[in-house]
């Protein structure tokens, strides 16, 4: 990075960083579903669903969007609600 003289190299750091991916807002949810033989949690980042409790697992694995969910819910007549919801920084 440095030369002998302990001078900076910047070009390797501008050229390094890049290739860094930038930081960018997003909106995690924590949502609750509550259903007559189950409950369950659910997190989606900006409306997809990334992480599920196993027994909705299926929506993960078919990355529903919130809206989807929501839908879903209403149609089984399960009650959803968010406990959770921040605005939070992503690479990528």
């Amino acid at each position: 990075m440095g030369d002998e003289l302990g001078r900076f190299d910047y070009r390797r750091l501008l050229h390094r960083s890049s290739r860094v991916a930038p930081i960018t807002d997003m909106i995690e949810v924590l949502a609750q579903i509550r259903a007559g033989h189950f409950t369950a949690g659910v997190v989606l980042w900006d409306d997809k669903v990334v992480e599920a409790a196993p027994i909705i697992g299926y929506m993960k694995k078919q990355k529903w969007t919130r809206d989807r969910v929501r839908n879903y819910c209403n149609e089984k007549g399960w009650e959803i609600g968010v406990i959770w919801q921040m605005n939070r920084s992503q690479t990528g």
